[in-house]
């Protein structure tokens, strides 16, 4: 009776199990990078994999900062061969308010050497290492670096009649005093032959001994569990797609002229994650869009944003322009060419800009420069509102084309629309149709990066004049540092502040009438020169305002606010 009870058990995970794909799942499940429970390891994910999931933390594995339950959410990918990075998000609950948000880290793995038959893989990497405003990892004071780590690990499997035991060992390297992770950490993996999809693992992470397992289900997600210190129970749960590898010419190519009309139905979703009194800042939209191809290289563009859903206030209420611009291409010698075009651009900007590119004959390297005269052009109050074409800004630009891994490498000099100068370089690969990179920039002695990705949407009736699709793809950048971040640290940088209890009105305001006062603090330091304030200067309006957590932004008079409580 038993051993049919035994039999039943091992039929029963087979069968659940007999749809999933035979690839290694290899994470360290708890920060979602290549590793064990939570411990990270010298395996790598295939080239090019995905990776997306969440998990559940108990307050005992997390720093004294947390005296709750959270949990984490994750992107990875394995951006190269000997390369991984991810972005992760721990909730966490902020001390005013009661309410949840988040700490934000990113996590960078780099392989020098490959598994190989009488010697392990070796993976350098650092968890949390960097924070807002403060590029010099080895300082303990400043930032919210609470998972920094940079350790050294190494991996070796060993195989026998089909079974893989995986053994890793590790250290971390003691940069910072505050960090909480110290010391070695080791662990073993074991994958049995008659059910590869499984994973036991036993491990020591420096602090305590663990135990769980895994498991990949059909063919692309992976659930895991696991005992942390024989205490409590922690798990979570990933998708796991890799793209198949095949070549992709993504440049920009000269428009045909065939008299097709389209309406290409535009989603557009922003995140913020910089607020104090919520997760994200969220808008969510339908742009539908007229693109019209009207003569040889000329094409017309008319679109119109629909508001679907938001929790901000402003112009993001109101059906509003969206792009409207005319453009027109034309040829230059040697095979270069340009496109000039005029109207409404996106970012609240109106104006007209010019671009020039050129391309060597194999592809290779690509010289660009672009200029442009512009204005605002915003949404306020219900009315649109433009100012006159003052502003100057421009680029000059150099591609070049890494072959091997499909890669693109752009460096860009800019003028910004108020006159200041900044470098920035893009890494960009492409896995097929989908694209992924990674940049950094410096301007006004501030340094930024971030991440941006394009993913190609489903298509129909490409033989049609007239037609009704979605746009090609769907592209999304994130920023490292936002500008209310930036605007705060820069005020508490000076040595003076002088604050004032300014009333105001608030309009639309939910459960409040609009004659009801509100209060807000502005900030201003005493040491960046005069303030002088005019009914001229648009851009001195208040443009962003909240009862709970109450922001102002003035850039000419340089007046900045910080949460009040």
């Amino acid at each position: 009776m038993k051993h049919r009870i035994i039999k039943k058990t091992l039929l029963t995970i087979g069968i659940s199990l007999s749809i999933v794909n035979s690839h290694l799942s290899i994470a360290q499940r708890s920060l979602g990078v290549s590793g064990l429970l939570n411990i990270p390891s010298a395996d790598m994910q295939e080239d090019g994999t995905f990776m997306a999931g969440g998990n559940y933390l108990p307050q005992e594995m997390l720093p004294q900062e947390w005296g709750y339950n959270s949990g984490n959410y994750f992107v990875n990918l394995t951006f190269l061969p000997f390369m991984e990075v991810a972005y992760r998000c721990t909730l966490l609950k902020v001390e005013s308010t009661g309410k949840w948000n988040q700490d934000r880290s990113v996590s960078l793995r780099l392989r020098p050497l490959k598994e190989g038959k009488w010697w392990p893989s070796v993976v350098i990497g650092s968890n949390d290492l960097l924070t807002t405003g403060e590029l010099n990892p080895f300082l303990d004071s400043g930032g919210n670096r609470y998972f920094s780590s940079v350790y050294a690990v190494g991996t070796k499997h060993f195989g026998f009649y089909g079974h893989d035991i995986g053994v890793t060992v590790g250290g971390h390297v003691p940069f910072r005093s505050r960090s909480e992770n110290k010391g070695v950490f080791g662990g073993v993996s074991y994958r049995p032959a008659f059910l590869k999809p499984l994973e036991v693992m036993a491990e020591y992470d420096s602090k305590a001994v663990n135990m769980g397992v895994s498991a990949r289900l059909f063919d692309h997600f992976s659930l895991y569990a696991y005992c942390y210190d024989f205490k409590t129970v922690a798990g979570g749960i990933r998708y796991e797609l890799t793209p198949r590898q095949r070549v992709f010419n993504p440049d920009e190519v000269r428009m045909p002229w065939d008299g097709r009309v389209e309406l290409v139905l535009y989603p557009q979703i922003t995140l913020n994650n910089s607020w104090l009194d919520k997760i994200y800042g969220a808008v969510i939209n339908i742009a539908p869009a007229v693109e019209a191809r009207l003569w040889k290289g000329a094409a017309f563009t008319g679109q119109v944003i629909l508001p679907v859903w938001n929790n901000m206030v402003g112009q993001m209420d109101y059906v509003r322009a969206g792009v409207l611009t005319l453009s027109q291409e034309f040829g230059l010698p040697g095979g270069a060419f340009g496109r000039v075009t005029v109207g409404n651009f996106t970012n609240n900007r109106m104006g007209a800009d010019l671009k020039l590119r050129y391309a060597t004959p194999d592809d290779r390297w690509m010289f660009g420069v672009e200029g442009g005269v512009t204005g605002s052009s915003t949404f306020y109050e219900g009315k649109w509102q433009v100012s006159a074409w003052k502003r100057v800004s421009g680029a000059a630009e150099v591609r070049f084309r890494e072959r091997r891994f499909n890669m693109d490498f752009n460096l860009g000099v800019h003028r910004y629309i108020y006159g200041d100068y900044g470098v920035r370089v893009d890494c960009i690969r492409h896995f097929g149709r989908t694209t992924a990179g990674l940049y950094a920039m410096y301007t006004g002695g501030e340094a930024n990066g971030g991440f941006h990705f394009a993913v190609p949407l489903p298509q129909w009736g490409k033989s049609r004049k007239v037609r009704v699709r979605l746009p090609e793809y769907y592209q999304m950048e994130y920023s490292g540092q936002s500008g209310l971040e930036y605007f705060r640290r820069k005020l508490l940088e000076r040595e003076f502040a002088m604050a004032d209890e300014t009333p105001l009105q608030v309009l639309h305001e939910p459960g409040r009438r609009v004659q009801s006062k509100s209060h807000m603090w502005l900030f201003r330091s005493g040491e960046d020169g005069r303030c002088s304030l005019s009914n001229r200067c648009r851009r001195c309006r208040l443009v962003l305002l909240q009862r709970s957590c109450t922001v102002c932004i003035l850039p000419i008079c340089r007046w900045k606010s910080l949460n009040m409580r």
